[in-house]
């Protein structure tokens, strides 16, 4: 097997963070408490995390994906998305079938399938959070939506919500017939209907 449904979307996220501009670094956007900026060096720290333990999938040097230090500029993460794509290919292509992760909340050994689908959840989530920042297009597929939900449907625990330094933030009511990615949205702590606060100044 040599095609999964990661691949496009890494391909249209390195699309979308292409496409930002430096005068929107300071814009929020609906993964609470992180500009464009921020969850760029975000997605840099993860990003580096599973390109690593994709490419040493039995290694046991892992790094910390929330300690991303270095340059954080759009071509930075645009280069690292094409890095991690390789990776994934060439683990497709190794049939790689069992991965080690250590990172915080989770840890052992996994099988390779579901450490994609950890990077399809993501890539689809933060994809819309930089897309419906910057005012673009985000539309990762149903087959990598659907995926990305059945994996963090399994993956959230109650207590990994809500509080100081918990990574998901309560789940949005969505009505069970919207669009899948409007029900992972939801499943992932976003409301489908965010949109940037207009900033307003005194008169």
């Amino acid at each position: 097997m040599s095609s999964h449904p990661v691949l496009p979307v890494l391909d249209h996220l390195a699309r979308v963070i292409g496409a930002t501009t430096p005068e929107q670094d300071t814009a929020p956007t609906p993964c609470a408490g992180l500009d464009v900026v921020s969850l760029r060096r975000h997605l840099l720290g993860g990003i580096g995390y599973f390109t690593i333990v994709l490419a040493d999938p039995d290694g046991d040097q892992r790094p910390d994906p929330r300690a991303c230090t270095g340059p954080d500029e759009t071509e930075v993460l645009v280069a690292a998305i094409g890095a991690l794509s390789a990776a994934v290919r060439a683990a497709l292509a190794d049939g790689v079938e069992t991965v080690s992760v250590r990172a915080p909340a989770l840890g052992g050994t996994f099988p390779g399938d579901y450490v994609l689908s950890m990077l399809v959840a993501e890539a689809v989530v933060h994809g819309w959070d930089i897309a419906r920042a910057t005012g673009q297009t985000w539309r990762p597929g149903t087959a990598a939506t659907e995926q990305a939900h059945a994996l963090l449907a399994d993956q959230i625990k109650p207590e990994y919500r809500g509080g100081t330094g918990m990574p998901f933030a309560p789940e949005v009511p969505v009505s069970p017939d919207a669009p899948a990615l409007d029900r992972l949205l939801g499943l992932a702590g976003r409301s489908p209907d965010w949109t940037p606060t207009p900033v307003t100044t005194g008169g």
